[in-house]
């Protein structure tokens, strides 16, 4: 009998879905101290980002629905550690966390279930019997500092026009737990659903409107790294007065979504920042979609020659970019209305890491200690030789 090494068995934890490790965590201190440990948990999410695997939908609406990406079998009901009410919206996903916007709003990671409610935000806004105040709520992660990070927009608007006077920005840190007042956003936000749909490369994107000299769009950007703005381009000799615009994303890439009567058209932005990049990945038109359909693009399969869109909340579809056709998805148990935000699969825990001791690999160095190590994998994995 021989047993298999450490470093081999590491590797075959970390190419295992979530729910699974979960359990793993019971077999013994070593494996539970492996599974909780930092490096094993961004070790886990990278493999799983770029072997595009342990991918799920997240269904939001009068529940919320788990749908596996690669079987698109059956939705499981997910009962919200915390309170969750039907009017609450779930935010993008990032790094297989999402944002639950409530009173008060909670990070979760719907797979393994942890999550973290969010103190209050304690800004005080300015009653003026003329304005009214719209709230939208940014996610997003800070690669460079390792830190997720929230942005609360509050605007006051006009009660007559609603025209948009001014803002005020608050943004929760996850390592400080705590919120603190920045610049004001310089320009108004769409009448979103409480939400940024995009976040794309440290940036949370939106379309502004401007009515001044005829109507005009463009797309600007938020940074929480740098919690600057900036503007990004449009594609090339695009033509915004005809189409009913929205902002969303696909793995990373910034997407346009544009629909009209006639048809609904998807551009992505294949290299970020570039304006030469952006290329019309979808152009479908009735009898395939209804007049006026919204579309929203959720992932590509696994050869990448099909991508999934969610239709008016109430359908998916995979549509074919070679064959220019479309094929429903049936999904057992899916609610009849809905929304979709794709997630990767992840042990990330928005309540921070786990306390655990140092790993058997720091500790291993000496040849007792490296024997008793085998001791344990004698116990598990055996290969007949």
């Amino acid at each position: 009998m021989a047993t298999l090494p450490f470093e081999l068995v590491e590797d075959i934890l970390r190419r295992l879905p979530v729910k699974s490790l979960k359990r793993f965590r019971a077999v013994a201190k070593l494996w539970c101290s492996l599974i909780d440990s930092e490096n094993f948990v961004k070790m886990h999410l990278q493999r799983s980002v770029a072997s595009n695997s342990h991918r799920s939908l997240v269904l939001g609406g009068l529940a919320v629905y788990s749908v596996d990406l690669d079987s698109l079998d059956k939705a499981h009901v997910v009962k919200p550690p915390f309170y969750y009410k039907t009017v609450d919206c779930i935010s993008n996903s990032c790094n297989g966390i999402v944002l639950v916007i409530s009173d008060p709003p909670v990070l979760w990671n719907p797979i393994s279930r942890d999550y973290k409610v969010l103190p209050q935000c304690s800004a005080e806004y300015p009653t003026v019997d003329e304005y009214y105040t719209k709230t939208t709520c940014g996610f997003g992660y800070d690669s460079i500092n390792d830190d997720y990070k929230i942005v609360r927009v509050v605007e006051y608007r006009s009660k007559i026009s609603h025209v948009w006077m001014n803002s005020k920005t608050m943004i929760y840190g996850l390592k400080s737990n705590s919120w603190r007042e920045i610049e004001d956003f310089p320009y108004p936000l769409p009448f979103l659903k409480g939400h940024w749909r995009a976040f794309v490369s440290g940036a949370m994107h939106t379309l502004v409107e401007e009515y001044d000299r005829g109507y005009r769009a463009r797309i600007m950007a938020f940074s929480v790294e740098s919690e600057k703005h900036y503007e990004v381009a449009m594609p090339p000799g695009f033509r915004t007065r005809i189409f009913e615009l929205n902002l969303d994303s696909i793995e990373g890439r910034l997407c346009l979504v544009c629909t009209n009567r006639s048809r609904a058209v998807i551009w992505v932005m294949n290299e970020y920042g570039v304006k030469e990049s952006w290329t019309k990945l979808v152009s479908i038109c009735p009898p395939l979609i209804e007049e006026g359909d919204f579309v929203k693009p959720l992932a590509y399969s696994g050869e990448r020659d099909k991508i999934l869109l969610n239709c008016e909340d109430k359908r998916l579809f995979w549509y074919d970019l070679r064959k220019k056709s479309v094929e429903d998805v049936l999904v057992d148990g899916m609610p009849f209305v809905f929304y979709a935000e794709p997630c990767v699969e992840s042990l990330v825990s928005p309540d921070g890491p786990r306390t655990v001791k140092k790993l058997g690999r720091e500790k291993i160095k000496g040849k007792k200690i490296r024997n008793k190590r085998d001791d344990f994998l004698s116990e598990g994995f055996k290969l007949v030789l």
